[in-house]
């Protein structure tokens, strides 16, 4: 799949965009700079360029936790999700509000909506 996303947007499949991507779909919701440094051998610069060229590309896409950081997402289709807070469980959801939005002032070009709560099951365990 991974590779796939690069050979789609015609760019080079090298080892450190490969691993990139894979270390960002592991971390999920805590794939921020400093998390993915962490976990690749990968030099801090080269892994700043990889990401800028990646966002650059419209590959991954950047998104706030609920600790308010910043961290990176491979980006997919438009999709909107409701998230757990405790165990980060995602739910997609059916609607899109923006459709709602009838403005003849702006044309929308992309938005991102994030709902975070808490599931069922978290709220349970207490």
């Amino acid at each position: 799949m991974i590779e796939e996303l690069l050979k789609n947007k015609n760019l080079k499949q090298t080892k450190q965009r490969i691993e990139i991507l894979k270390i960002i779909e592991q971390l999920d919701l805590d794939a921020s700079k400093k998390n993915i440094i962490e976990n690749t051998s990968i030099d801090k610069s080269t892994v700043y360029r990889t990401l800028d060229t990646l966002l650059n590309y419209n590959i991954i896409e950047t998104s706030i936790n609920h600790k308010n950081e910043l961290y990176y997402v491979i980006k997919q289709e438009h999709k909107h999700y409701i998230r757990c807070i405790k165990c980060h469980r995602k739910k997609e959801i059916d609607i899109c509000p923006v459709n709602e939005i009838k403005d003849s002032d702006f044309k929308i070009i992309t938005h991102k909506i994030e709902i975070d709560g808490i599931c069922q099951s978290c709220e349970k365990d207490g």
